[in-house]
C-alpha cells in the first residue's frame, strides 16, 4: 500500500517475521529481539518433578495439545495462565495437571527455576516465556517453528553436528505423538543440559541488549537521512 511505502525503515522482533515481511512487501527489516527480563529471573537450587506452562488459554497457543500429550504421559504438569479456552482446558485434564492461574512476578520465577522443563508447543512470532525459563537455567521443549527456533538451542543432531550446550529440544509436528517423542527424548538426556549455560544464552536477549540495539539502529538511521538531506 500507498502507506507501506512512505516507511523508511523496518525495524521487526525475528528472523521469522523478517522473512515475512520480504516475502509480502519485498523490504529489508532490522532484526531486534524484544526485551526480555533475564536480570530479574534467575536461578535457584531446588529441582522440582513438574513440567511447566506460563500461557494464555488462547487457541493458537496449543495449550490442549500439551494437556492431551500429559494425559497420557502421566507426569505432573502446572500450568500458569487464564484465557478464554480455560473451561474447556480444564475439563479435559487429568489429576497429574494443575492450573494456578496468574500469578507476581517473584512467584513466577520459582515456578520456572523448579521445572523440569518449560513446555511450548505454539507457534510465536518470537515468544517471551522460553527465555524467561531459561533465564533460570531450565531446558525448553518446543515446537520447531517461529520464534522458538532463533531463542532455543536444540539438542537433536542436524547434519551430524550436537549443539554443545543446548537449552532445549524441539518437535516438529503438532501432534499428540511428537510432543510425547521429544519430552521422553528429554527425559532420556537430561544431563546434557547445564543450567548455567542455558541462563548464558538466555541473556543475550537481555533488555539491556534491546536498549542498546534500538539506540543504535536509531543513530545511524539519523546520520544516514542527515547525510541524505545534506545531499
Amino acid at each position: 500500500s500507498s502507506d507501506l511505502n512512505r516507511v523508511d525503515y523496518f525495524i521487526t522482533i525475528s528472523e521469522n517475521v523478517s522473512l515475512r515481511i520480504k516475502r509480502h512487501y519485498g523490504r529489508e527489516s532490522e532484526i531486534i529481539y524484544p526485551p526480555v527480563n533475564t536480570g530479574f529471573f534467575s536461578p535457584l537450587e531446588e529441582d522440582g518433578d513438574y513440567f511447566l506452562m506460563v500461557t494464555a488459554f488462547a487457541p493458537y497457543k496449543r495449550v490442549d495439545l500439551a494437556i492431551e500429550a500429559f494425559n497420557l504421559l502421566g507426569y505432573p504438569l502446572k500450568i500458569i495462565g487464564t484465557g478464554q479456552d480455560e473451561k474447556r482446558l480444564k475439563e479435559i485434564a487429568r489429576q497429574n495437571i494443575e492450573f494456578l492461574g496468574w500469578m507476581p512476578d517473584e512467584e513466577l520465577n520459582r515456578y520456572y527455576a523448579r521445572c523440569k522443563a518449560f513446555i511450548f508447543p505454539g507457534e510465536e512470532d518470537f515468544g517471551i516465556t522460553p527465555l524467561e525459563a531459561q533465564s533460570t537455567g531450565r531446558p525448553v521443549i518446543a515446537y520447531g517453528k517461529g520464534g522458538a527456533l532463533e531463542t532455543v538451542i536444540p539438542l537433536q543432531k542436524k547434519n551430524n553436528h550436537q549443539s554443545l550446550y543446548p537449552t532445549g529440544v524441539f518437535f516438529y509436528e503438532q501432534t499428540v505423538e511428537s510432543l510425547i517423542e521429544a519430552v521422553r527424548y528429554f527425559e532420556d538426556n537430561g544431563s546434557s543440559f547445564n543450567k548455567e549455560k542455558i541462563r548464558e544464552h538466555a541473556r543475550r536477549f537481555d533488555r539491556s541488549i534491546f536498549k542498546e540495539r534500538i539506540e543504535g539502529v536509531i543513530r545511524d538511521r539519523h546520520e544516514q537521512h542527515m547525510k541524505k538531506m545534506r545531499g
